[in-house]
């Protein structure tokens, strides 16, 4: 008996376009060119990136899962609002999930990881000058991600990263001015040296006072829930 098999879009080419439509949508809510509240249609969007509606929906799912787009009680999309709330929920998650793998990184880290992590904190150290916050951000999650992959544990590392990147806009709200861009790239040194003495308990301590700060910098300038309702 012949098996009919039907005709399937290559899954590759497929997903890449919902992955650029969900990171085109990304850069420009992170950007603020998408403000918070802005309605996201998805007929409209399709017709604006030229594509389908499909990847649209999926790229909006994907970016609701990640936390920039809300869906409202009438069923629309919108760009998702900064909360204190979301704030503190999402650093107190990467208080424990990156302080375990900076324990984990800095006793594995060894002179290829030294050597790499100090070429970055360079390119961190000039990018605080310049207040470069898009480069900077990029350049800090490469100096701490060395370390932390060297623990081996992908899983914990693709986890952070996620939780790095889904605090994008409020990350920006930490560095709004250049006294704190040089008290963030301050903190790096330190953390350097617990990966060069493979002192994980001393790197642990040094990203939760990192996290720590950034909250008591920035929670009381947003916005309660609580206020909204």
């Amino acid at each position: 008996m012949e098996v009919h098999v039907p005709t399937i879009s290559p899954l590759e080419d497929r997903e890449s376009v919902e992955q650029r439509v969900a990171q085109t949508l990304r850069d420009l809510i992170v950007d603020g060119q998408l403000p918070a509240g802005t309605p996201l249609v998805q007929r409209d969007l399709a017709q604006q990136l030229g594509v389908s509606p499909t990847p649209v929906r999926a790229g909006l799912s994907q970016l609701e899962r990640e936390g920039f787009v809300a869906v409202t009680p009438t069923g629309r999309a919108i760009v998702s609002r900064l909360t204190r709330e979301d704030f503190e929920e999402i650093y107190a998650a990467r208080l424990g999930l990156e302080g375990l793998a900076a324990n984990l990184g800095a006793r594995a880290c060894g002179k290829v990881e030294i050597a790499a992590m100090k070429e970055t904190l360079r390119d961190l150290r000039r990018l605080a000058e310049e207040q470069n916050v898009n480069d900077y951000l990029h350049q800090r999650w490469a100096f701490h991600a060395i370390c932390y992959r060297a623990s081996g544990r992908q899983r914990l590392v693709d986890e952070v990263g996620r939780l790095f990147w889904r605090a994008d806009r409020y990350n920006r709200l930490v560095l709004s001015t250049a006294e704190r861009f040089r008290e963030s790239v301050g903190r790096y040194k330190e953390f350097l040296a617990a990966c060069e003495a493979q002192d994980g308990d001393t790197a642990e301590r040094v990203v939760h006072e990192s996290l720590r700060w950034a909250v008591d910098r920035t929670a009381a300038s947003l916005p309660s829930e609580a206020d909204a309702a």
